[in-house]
């Protein structure tokens, strides 16, 4: 039986907003493609009760909580990638940065940096 329609949210509150604004008036297809997938994955996470129960080829983990969503379907697009932080005990996925293969590696060790402190320090 699928979860209740409230049952996830999404948090904003860490998210680079000077980044976010740069990168939507930049490039405002990829960015709308991202959040698109975002949606789609709290669908899911809805469904299956967390990210162990599926699949998808927009989603990856980069390990400690961190995952990137991927654009999907659009043409000539520049690779996208929003990073979030997912916390199944508390059924809330918190949007991180947004960016693309130039930074991901930054990206990433950052995203990592805040996951260790809202697990408290461990990890």
């Amino acid at each position: 039986m699928a979860e209740s329609a409230t049952s996830w949210t999404v948090q904003d509150d860490l998210a680079e907003r000077s980044r976010f604004k740069e990168y939507h008036r930049k490039h405002p297809r990829e960015y709308a493609a991202c959040f698109s997938n975002l949606s789609r994955l709290l669908d899911l996470l809805r469904d299956f009760g967390g990210v162990k129960g599926f699949q998808v080829g927009f989603l990856r983990s980069e390990r400690q909580g961190v995952y990137r969503i991927g654009q999907t379907g659009v043409k000539n697009a520049r690779e996208t990638r929003l990073y979030v932080y997912i916390d199944e005990s508390k059924r809330v996925v918190r949007v991180l940065t947004i960016g693309d293969k130039g930074s991901q590696s930054d990206d990433i060790r950052r995203c990592h940096a805040i996951a260790r402190k809202l697990k408290g320090g461990r990890g």
